[in-house]
C-alpha cells in the first residue's frame, strides 16, 4: 500500500475488475499478446526530479526482468514510446503491469532502492521503527491530493488497533480480522465496507500418491467436506463457500459450475467405485499458523479431518513447527492432504489457474503436482487469447476439466474488511483490495 501510493504502474485495472485504464501509459496495442506498443503520459517527472520517458520505463522492465524473472524486455520506439516483447504470449499482461511490484520508479532508485522514487500522489517522506510518513506530491500530474500527509503504523494486536480507530487516531484500516467486527460495527463513529476477497482456501491433495492419485477418490474428498459449516462456525459467516478454483469477482469465473454439495452417501460410493470400501489412511499437515484465507486453522484443519472420518478416510495430523516448514514440505511434495490458499496479485484469472494447476508451476505454486496436458493447452489459450471473451471461454472449459479432475478441493472465499472512521470520504478500493488515498479526504469532526 506505501509502494503503490509512492511509486505508479503504466496501467491500472478499474476497481471493479472490468478492464484496463489509463496511468502512466495512455495508449497500448498489441497484435499476438507477444509483443505490446506502449504511448507513455508526456510531462511526468519522478519526485527526485528525473524525467518519466521511454529510457525510465525500459530501465525498469530491465531490473524487473533481473530480479523478479519477469520474461520479456522493453525497448525504446521514441521518447514516449516502447515495446515490451515477451518471451511467450500472454494476454494477461496489462493485468500483471497494474501490479506495485511493476510500478515505475526513478532509474536512480533502482539502482539503490532503499526507498521508493516514484511519480506518485505521494512521495516517501521518512520512516521511524514503526512507522513510514507520506507527504503530498504537489507536482503531481493529475493534480495534487486533497490529503497533506499520510501515516503508516504498526500495531502491537488488532485490540490495541481497534483502540486506536475508536478514539480516532487512527483513520482506516485493512487489518481487522473477522473477530473485531461486530466491535466495530457497535463502535458509532465506525463504518465498516465488507466484501468477498479474491481469495481461496483450499484442500490441497497431492495428486502423485495413491490413492489420491484416482480422480474418483479426490471427487470423494470433495463431497465429504462440510464447506457451508466452516463458513458459518469457523468464519463467522465471514465467506462464501467455493466450488470453483477461481473467486466469483474475477472475469472468467464459471458460474453455473455444479456446486460441491455435501453428500457422503455420493462420496463413499465414489470410494466403493475406487476399489476404497473400507476407506483408507493418510496424512493431513496442519500447522498453527494464521493466514489471511485460513484465520483459525486448527479448526479448519480438525472439522477436515471429521468430515474425511465420516467417509471412512482416516487422516493422521502431521504437526509441522512452522509456516516455513509447512510451505516447504508441500512445495516438494512431501505431503499426502493440507490446507493452503492463494491470495490473488492481479485480478486476472490466470493468476490463479496458471499458478495452481499449470504443470509448469510444479515445484513452486502447484503443490497439489497436478499435471493434465489438456489442462496446459486451456492455459495456454487463454493467455494467448486477446479478446475478453475469448479468454474467458478458455477459463470455462478450464474450470469443467477442474470440475471433473478435481486436484484440489475449493473449500470457501474469505471476507475482507476495511474499517474506516465516518469523517473519511473517497477512499478507493482496488480490485484485489488495495486501498487508493489519492482521492480521499477528512471531514472536520
Amino acid at each position: 500500500m506505501v509502494v503503490s501510493s509512492v511509486c505508479e504502474p503504466l496501467v491500472r485495472i478499474r476497481a471493479d475488475g472490468s478492464r484496463p485504464e489509463a496511468v502512466l501509459a495512455t495508449t497500448w496495442a498489441t497484435r499476438d499478446s507477444r509483443v505490446w506498443t506502449f504511448t507513455l503520459r508526456r510531462g511526468v517527472r519522478f519526485h527526485d526530479g528525473a524525467p518519466f520517458d521511454a529510457d525510465a520505463v525500459v530501465r525498469n522492465i530491465e531490473r524487473l526482468r533481473r530480479v523478479r524473472g519477469f520474461p520479456g524486455r522493453g525497448e525504446r520506439l521514441g521518447p514516449h514510446s516502447v515495446a515490451i516483447a515477451l518471451e511467450r504470449p500472454s494476454a494477461a499482461l496489462l493485468a500483471t503491469l497494474s501490479q506495485p511490484f511493476f510500478a515505475m520508479q526513478s532509474p536512480a532508485a533502482l539502482d539503490d532502492a532503499k526507498v521508493p522514487v516514484g511519480t506518485g500522489a505521494f512521495r516517501y517522506g521518512g520512516a521511524r521503527p514503526g512507522e513510514v510518513e507520506l507527504i503530498a506530491s504537489t507536482e503531481h500530474w493529475a493534480g495534487p491530493p486533497r490529503l497533506q500527509r499520510l501515516l503508516f503504523r504498526r500495531f502491537a494486536g488488532q485490540d490495541a488497533l481497534l483502540h486506536a480507530l475508536d478514539s480516532g487516531e487512527v483513520d482506516v484500516t485493512g487489518a481487522l480480522g473477522q473477530d473485531r467486527i461486530e466491535a466495530v460495527r457497535q463502535a458509532p463513529r465506525l463504518a465498516l465496507d465488507s466484501k468477498t476477497g479474491v481469495n481461496l482456501a483450499f484442500l490441497s491433495l497431492n495428486n502423485e500418491r495413491a490413492p489420491l492419485s484416482d480422480r474418483r477418490v479426490r471427487q470423494a474428498l470433495a463431497r465429504a467436506l462440510d464447506r457451508s459449516a466452516l463458513v458459518r462456525e469457523v468464519l463467522g459467516g465471514h465467506g462464501e463457500p467455493a466450488r470453483n478454483p477461481l473467486p466469483p469477482s474475477l472475469p472468467g469465473y464459471f458460474a453455473e459450475a455444479k456446486e460441491l454439495r455435501l453428500d457422503p452417501a455420493a462420496a463413499r460410493q465414489l470410494l466403493r467405485e475406487a476399489g476404497l470400501e473400507a476407506g483408507f489412511e493418510t496424512t493431513l499437515l496442519a500447522v498453527d499458523t494464521p493466514r489471511p484465507y485460513l484465520p483459525h486453522p486448527m479448526q479448519v484443519i480438525e472439522r477436515i479431518q471429521a468430515d474425511l472420518l465420516r467417509i471412512g478416510v482416516r487422516a493422521r495430523l502431521v504437526p509441522t513447527a512452522s509456516w516455513n516448514d509447512y510451505l516447504a514440505r508441500v512445495t516438494r511434495g512431501d505431503y499426502d492432504v493440507a490446507v493452503l490458499g492463494w491470495q490473488a496479485d492481479s485480478p486476472d484469472a490466470n493468476d490463479f489457474l496458471a499458478a495452481l494447476l499449470g504443470s509448469e508451476s510444479i515445484g513452486a505454486t502447484n503443490r497439489s503436482r497436478y499435471a493434465s496436458e489438456e489442462m496446459d493447452a486451456l492455459l495456454k489459450r487463454g493467455r494467448r487469447l486477446a479478446g475478453p471473451e475469448q479468454r474467458a471461454a478458455a477459463y470455462r472449459d478450464a474450470q469443467r476439466l477442474f470440475q471433473r479432475d478435481m486436484p484440489i478441493v475449493p473449500l470457501y472465499h474469505v471476507s475482507v474488511f476495511t474499517v474506516y472512521g465516518k469523517n473519511v470520504h473517497g477512499l478507493q478500493h482496488g480490485p484485489t483490495g488495495l486501498l487508493r488515498f489519492d482521492k480521499a479526504w477528512k471531514a472536520a469532526q
